[in-house]
């Protein structure tokens, strides 16, 4: 069996498995299976030897999810599968070369890759997080990368409510978590997203000022970032407005000082070419896409940019919950933004800690937008020419987002969770 096959049949094993575990996580938190829940409290007792479950946290799916990541990135460097593969260019290798040229006074936005040359779309946190790790090669841009896409697990727990056991078991069972970060660097670069957010909420409890400057510099490394950031602190009671203007200020600073060194070099990859980006989308703009129907133009730019404002201001101004607030502009986000890729749905992930019915969708995103990256673009659709399978999931997808935004917007003004999980 050739290297891809193997590789294939692996992330579709993978797949397969933790979409039923998932499932099987939802199902026994609601209690929707009678005699399911004694049965797995039975055989989880019978595999830790201890008749509590408090060993059951976020450190060992911590453990185990290092542990993929770790392998997968062995496999991929010692295989060469990271390297330079003629005619493209290779993303890690961008990545780290990104990192060098910060320490060697270089341009970290546009950097030789492969023979050819690669745009690096992440701001200054971003390239900063490349520098650092850049100093061990690409084993340590693997270990910086990985290390922020595991720490959604410690935060998830720190910020979860009374069923947080539940919450971070949710996540760390996704589809969207260990086989998305731990198969490509975007996967796991992407997910300082979510961790953005649920730093920013955590420190929020201690500091409100430090919360909205942390995040607003940390927005820096994926620019859509700074909405639901700034959504989230109008959920400060005291302090909305001077939390606002720290973020914001904290990204323009960082942003000009970036600008003032670098010019069109930063801005034309990380905010003017993301804008227009539109290769293909897993949202109902792939259907548009396919169709050649959906050209860049400022029109279209100028619709998206205001529908995001307003979301964001709607949410600033009407909701008072923050990961209500955080999720509702992750999944606006999802729905507005014409280049949705498959990575792109790991930003999802703190949707799991708004509650119950939150975790269900959620869990039909991951499904969905899986067999659409995984079958139905990278075979069907890129590799056979068959669109069609992949529109109908685009549209699919669509709905999934719309219902979780739809039932976002109920939170918002009534319990946080639709039904609490039991403690066990």
């Amino acid at each position: 069996m050739a290297i891809d096959q193997w590789f294939n049949t692996i992330t579709w094993t993978v797949l397969t498995a933790l979409t039923a575990l998932n499932l099987l996580v939802l199902l026994f938190a609601t209690e929707r299976v009678p005699g399911l829940r004694p049965w797995v409290l039975r055989q989880l007792r019978r595999l830790s030897r201890r008749s509590d479950l408090e060993w059951l946290d976020w450190m060992p799916l911590f453990a185990a999810g290092l542990l993929a990541f770790a392998a997968v990135s062995a496999f991929g460097i010692l295989s060469g599968a990271y390297g330079c593969h003629p005619p493209g260019v290779s993303d890690p290798i961008g990545v780290l070369n990104s990192g060098r040229a910060l320490w060697s006074g270089g341009n970290p936005f546009y950097v030789p890759d492969c023979g050819g040359h690669l745009q690096i779309p992440y701001g200054l946190a971003a390239v900063l997080i490349d520098a650092l790790g850049g100093l061990a090669g690409l084993p340590g841009i693997y270990a910086v990368w990985g290390l922020i896409a595991m720490s959604l697990l410690p935060l998830t727990w720190a910020v979860a409510g009374p069923d947080r056991r539940f919450v971070v078991i949710c996540v760390g069972t996704s589809a969207l978590f260990v086989p998305l970060v731990a198969s490509q660097i975007d996967g796991a670069t992407n997910a300082i997203v979510p961790v953005t957010v649920l730093l920013s909420l955590y420190l929020a409890r201690r500091s409100e000022g430090l919360s909205a400057i942390v995040a607003g510099f940390l927005s820096t490394a994926r620019f859509p970032n700074l909405f639901p950031v700034l959504a989230t602190t109008g959920t400060n009671r005291r302090h909305r407005a001077l939390a606002f203007v720290l973020a914001a200020a904290t990204f323009a600073l960082a942003t000009a000082l970036t600008y003032a060194i670098w010019r069109s070099d930063f801005l034309d990859p990380v905010f003017l070419n993301q804008v227009g980006r539109r290769s293909f989308s897993v949202n109902f703009y792939g259907v548009l896409l396919f169709e050649n129907a959906l050209p860049s133009s400022f029109s279209v730019e100028a619709i998206q940019a205001g529908l995001t404002i307003l979301l964001v201001l709607v949410v600033f101004l009407r909701v008072r919950t923050p990961i209500v607030a955080a999720a509702t502009v992750l999944t606006g986000l999802a729905l507005l933004t014409p280049f949705l890729s498959y990575n792109i749905l790991v930003w999802l992930l703190p949707v799991a800690l708004v509650g119950a019915r939150a975790r269900w969708w959620l869990w039909g995103i991951a499904t969905v937008g899986s067999v659409n990256y995984e079958v139905a673009l990278n075979v069907w659709a890129w590799d056979d020419g068959v669109t069609w399978p992949s529109a109908v999931l685009d549209l699919v997808l669509t709905g999934l987002l719309l219902g979780l935004l739809i039932d976002l917007g109920r939170s918002a003004s009534g319990p946080v969770a639709a039904r609490a999980a039991a403690p066990i």
